[in-house]
């Protein structure tokens, strides 16, 4: 295994855990059901939405996890875009900026913090830490993972991946939006005025 390889595979089981852990502890100790992506009585427009971004994400740590183990194998049957290690090195530190960043966004959500759209909880708006910078931090810290995915081994399937996800996502921050105006109104606007979307 390369050293690429396995600072690959360390950053995916870094941010395999956190996600994991963070639904076990909500679970465990707040009996909350944090992951409703695609589930639960939701408009069209929402469910279609999540169901895309699940498949996208499966398929981005799938392929994410399957390059860290058997990228020799993958290379020879989809091609490289080009080779260049200082350039595979910057989507690892791209990646780890990505995938801290997504911790600490779930650290700042504390209880509040779902994967998808909660329709049948309340929770509060979150302001602090990292969504001082960023609405959707958590989100840039996917976009940072999924573009130095394709900057680590460059091929036309992370290239699609890259694209995939990040009009997955974006797409559910626009739905996400509309349901935190309805929730939380004049405090999310006065937030959104103040607070960039992304960066």
């Amino acid at each position: 295994m390369t050293t690429l390889n396995l600072l690959s595979l360390i950053l995916f089981c870094t941010f395999l855990a956190s996600y994991v852990l963070k639904l076990v502890i909500l679970n465990r100790k707040n009996n909350i059901q944090a992951n409703v992506l695609g589930k639960g009585k939701k408009i069209t427009t929402i469910k279609s939405t999540e169901w895309f971004v699940k498949i996208a994400t499966l398929l981005w740590g799938a392929t994410w996890f399957l390059m860290s183990i058997a990228e020799p194998y993958l290379v020879n049957l989809l091609g490289r875009h080009y080779n260049l290690p200082v350039v595979n090195y910057i989507g690892v530190g791209i990646v780890s900026i990505g995938c801290a960043v997504f911790i600490l966004a779930m650290a700042a959500m504390s209880t509040s913090w779902r994967v998808g759209i909660d329709k049948s909880t309340t929770t509060r708006l979150v302001t602090r830490g990292v969504y001082k910078i960023s609405r959707n931090a958590a989100f840039v810290g996917f976009d940072l993972m999924f573009a130095g995915l394709y900057l680590m081994y460059p091929s036309w399937l992370t290239l699609v991946i890259l694209v995939l996800n990040v009009a997955a996502i974006h797409l559910l921050i626009l739905q996400e939006e509309k349901h935190l105006r309805l929730v939380f109104g004049e405090e999310y606007r006065s937030y959104s005025s103040r607070t960039p979307r992304y960066l």
